[in-house]
């Protein structure tokens, strides 16, 4: 089936995502825009889903009747400039549903109204609050989407730096981890992406540095020292722009002693789990994060194909 579905979805991305992202639209207007394309996307009846703020942090809480004690803080995507839990409620409650573990998908400010460290500390507050409230560090697991995936990087590492406990993994879903844009995907793969433009990344990740450089570790955590980080799971599409992250990323965590699973998708997109309703491929790749998260117990902490 996918073959049918997915030239019909990657041309509706071409014109609902890369077209207006590609123009010099107000930033509240392309937030709105994607609130209203949240609509499209169901969440699974299963999962309750609640407002709540954790460590002063608005977030939904989405959980199973069966979920169990274990954790994932969910850092969104959109560029560092859009998104929120609305948006990622359906991937949060798949996610949910099929791992049991309660999800906080967190309303971290964003930018350029809040430029770095506001969704980095965002992060951390709500990390900080659920160890205070007695969870245990080997029970939370971070995931993250696109531009999200920096945050939880730079979380990972903040909590390392600071001798903090660390959480049991991370997961990525088309990591941006390199605010430069310097990488050869990036054109390469340009005309490829149906939903991804660099134009659009680019303004957000501006917005989000600040007076900061693009290639400082802070805020492109790809530069940063990856030594002692929990093991990860990276998924990402062979035709995004952003596919030499993932790549780059890779290399260096293995050289830094990482455990990581980086799996690459052909002929998908930037954030195609999201299309599960759609994709079986999409609903295979959620299948291989709940696979990872249910392993992350065991010795070596990686899923092996």
């Amino acid at each position: 089936m996918d073959h049918i579905t997915h030239p019909i979805l990657r041309t509706s991305l071409r014109l609902i995502f890369k077209l207006p992202s590609s123009l010099p639209l107000p930033a509240p207007m392309l937030r709105q825009a994607m609130e209203i394309s949240a609509q499209f996307f169901k969440t699974r009846p299963e999962v309750q889903i609640e407002k709540c703020l954790i460590g002063g942090v608005p977030a939904e809480r989405i959980s199973t009747e069966t979920a169990h004690k274990k954790i994932i803080i969910h850092l969104h995507g959109g560029a560092f400039f859009a998104g929120s839990a609305k948006t990622h409620r359906a991937l949060a409650s798949e996610i949910s549903a099929r791992t049991d573990f309660t999800v906080y998908t967190l309303n971290y400010r964003l930018a350029p109204e809040h430029p770095y460290p506001a969704a980095l500390n965002d992060a951390m507050a709500a990390y900080k609050a659920l160890i205070g409230q007695g969870v245990n560090a080997k029970d939370i697991i971070i995931g993250s989407d696109s531009g999200g995936c920096a945050h939880a990087l730079s979380l990972a590492i903040s909590l390392r730096d600071q001798q903090l406990p660390l959480p049991a993994g991370l997961f990525m879903i088309s990591p941006f981890l390199d605010l430069s844009l310097s990488n050869p995907s990036v054109n390469s793969n340009k005309q490829r992406d149906p939903m991804v433009t660099a134009y659009a990344l680019r303004r957000g990740a501006d917005g989000y540095r600040g007076n900061l450089s693009a290639k400082d570790s802070r805020v492109s955590p790809l530069f940063a020292n990856l030594k002692g980080l929990p093991p990860t799971l990276v998924q990402m599409g062979k035709d995004e722009i952003l596919l030499d992250d993932a790549l780059i990323f890779e290399r260096l965590a293995k050289q830094a002693g990482m455990k990581i699973n980086n799996q690459i998708y052909d002929g998908m997109w930037h954030n195609f789990q999201m299309f599960s309703a759609m994709s079986k491929t999409a609903k295979r790749a959620l299948d291989e994060i709940a696979d990872f998260i249910a392993l992350l117990g065991q010795s070596d902490g990686i899923v092996h194909h």
